[in-house]
């Protein structure tokens, strides 16, 4: 798999997961999309609902990714995980993007 653009997931964010076992799994899939590191690995293809939120404040941004990679980060107990958005719209995008890039 060619990587197309991922953006980086900051430490400073709380990144929760929630597995969508019976969601749909051939809806469209976006070219954009994220990556972050995480300590157990997520199953490739899975949907995952994703709630994104900065540790000092409150709320949370909200969505929905595909799992596309997960590898094992050499001499650490981490994983990096690619991720594209999934079965939203561009527009949901740009704001999770520009809420990641404000901090």
């Amino acid at each position: 798999m060619k990587p197309n653009h991922y953006t980086e997931i900051p430490a400073t964010f709380e990144v929760q997961l929630e597995q969508l076992n019976d969601y749909d799994s051939k809806k469209h899939i976006s070219a954009r999309g994220i990556k972050f590191f995480h300590p157990y690995d997520i199953e490739v293809p899975s949907i995952l609902k994703i709630s994104l939120k900065m540790i000092s404040m409150t709320g949370s941004i909200d969505f929905l990714v595909k799992t596309l990679k997960s590898d094992r980060v050499d001499k650490e107990d981490l994983y990096e995980i690619h991720c594209n958005f999934y079965d939203t719209n561009a527009e949901k995008e740009d704001e999770v993007l520009e809420f990641i890039k404000s901090f």
